[in-house]
């Protein structure tokens, strides 16, 4: 009996120390999950940007310029592969209004 009192005190001090793992895994992800999404936006911002001023008379043609946008398209494509990760937390926030609303 008291073999079974140990085995059962054992088994809910590991089960609390597993749920406070993955409570912080799960903070840790949702955080990267937003500063992904952040990023993201600033990189589209910043190509936007770009291409506005290629296409402005004094820049057109622009060697440079031409290679910063062919870089900032390259980033977006690559921030793109990411998309799964960071769009965690938009996908539940979602989910969580249309609930709210019904």
């Amino acid at each position: 009996m008291i073999w079974i009192i140990i085995l059962l005190i054992l088994s809910l001090g590991l089960n609390g120390l597993l749920l406070w793992y993955i409570r912080q895994t799960l903070r840790k992800l949702l955080f990267a999950s937003e500063n992904f999404g952040l990023l993201k936006d600033s990189i589209d911002s910043f190509k936007s940007h770009l291409e506005g001023i290629y296409e402005l008379e004094m820049f057109y043609g622009d060697d440079t310029l031409g290679g910063l946008i062919s870089h900032s398209k390259d980033l977006v494509e690559d921030m793109q592969r990411f998309e799964e990760i960071y769009t965690l937390t938009e996908e539940d926030e979602n989910d969580s209004a249309e609930g709210d609303e019904e």
